[in-house]
């Protein structure tokens, strides 16, 4: 019991200077501090625990032999021998401060929500063999990659996916907002990864419409991006706009490419009847320049439509966790120094 009250006291010191410093610091604030995980506190056994313990098991202190037992004697005791106990005051306190950054103390006045702004897009991509074209600098493929990444950087809050599309059609990556490893997919896109000899948009515009049914956001895009005309066999891209425009999907379509006006190998007037079935719009982009242009018209077409989300409360962690950090380092010093203890 000598031991475990000089050393609870010092623990309440402490304890008791780090309060008074932050009610300083917070003032009113104090009022709006709540915990988020306030189970946390039974950990504090813990440390209690261990002094007391400590305390029933510590042996008996050591002796040391004097040849003048009586000059000791007159010598006294000295001041240091009144906070031999600091140290493992201040180790306590610091273990129970540690108990509450764990309890994460948080302030309602500061409370903020997430919001996102509510757009699922999924990008369908034609990787059809006419891609290597080198009429958009250096090549459609490269191109498109570029303005692609661009989209993704400028839509840092909404979930995107991709698509890939030749004869048949895959998924690269499902609705995702870790844009970084989506950019990554992008540029490690080739051609000739599926079979291009085709061009199947109503397989690609099919697939991506499957990756929307994972999404319950109240704006749902579809973005395709194409440099030919559909020739392969299976979905046909009008009965997808019809199924997507019942579900609400838009779809905007992108035709790149230099083609000359009665080229067989586009139709701009079915990607014109797909996009505005849906209520999208279409474009033609013949050059880098309008390439970009399109996508930038793109994104000031996409509206937002703000979700609340959690409501989420500043964090106060750091204001214990500092404390509980100089108290230890003062624990240290002290049995280092002053009150280092021997043998």
């Amino acid at each position: 019991m000598r031991v475990i009250v000089p050393t609870l006291g010092w623990a309440i010191a402490a304890l008791l200077g780090v309060a008074a410093g932050l009610s300083a610091m917070l003032r009113d604030g104090l009022v709006h501090v709540t915990f988020r995980e306030p189970w946390w506190a039974l950990l504090a056994v813990v440390p209690l625990t261990a002094v007391i313990v400590r305390a029933w098991l510590r042996p008996r202190p050591a002796t040391m032999r004097f040849s003048r037992t009586n000059s000791l004697m007159r010598a006294g005791r000295g001041v240091a021998v009144h906070f031999v106990d600091v140290p493992d005051g201040l180790r306590l306190a610091a273990a129970m401060l540690l108990c509450g950054t764990l309890m994460r103390p948080q302030s309602t006045r500061g409370a903020d929500r997430i919001s996102r702004e509510g757009i699922d897009i999924v990008i369908a991509f034609d990787l059809s063999e006419s891609m290597e074209t080198p009429d958009i600098p250096p090549s459609r493929m490269v191109a498109a990659q570029a303005v692609i990444d661009a989209f993704i950087t400028r839509r840092p809050r909404d979930r995107i996916g991709l698509v890939a599309f030749g004869s048949t059609a895959s998924t690269v990556s499902p609705l995702t907002i870790d844009h970084g490893v989506l950019r990554a997919m992008v540029r490690r896109l080739t051609l000739r990864t599926m079979d291009g000899s085709t061009t199947a948009i109503g397989a690609g515009l099919g697939m991506a419409l499957n990756r929307l049914s994972e999404s319950d956001a109240k704006s749902q895009v579809i973005v395709l991006l194409t440099d030919g005309v559909h020739n392969a066999e299976g979905l046909d891209p009008d009965t997808i706009a019809q199924a997507a425009a019942e579900r609400g999907v838009r779809i905007y379509t992108v035709l790149m490419g230099q083609h000359q006006r009665n080229d067989g190998n586009v139709d701009p007037a079915r990607l014109e009847r797909v996009a505005a079935a849906t209520g999208g719009f279409a474009y033609t982009a013949a050059d880098e320049t309008t390439l970009s242009g399109s996508f930038q018209d793109l994104l000031d077409k996409l509206d937002t439509s703000d979700i609340e989300g959690q409501s989420v409360l500043p964090e106060l962690y750091a204001w214990l966790l500092w404390p509980a950090l100089l108290l230890l380092l003062g624990d240290v010093v002290l049995r280092s120094t002053r009150l280092r203890r021997f043998p």
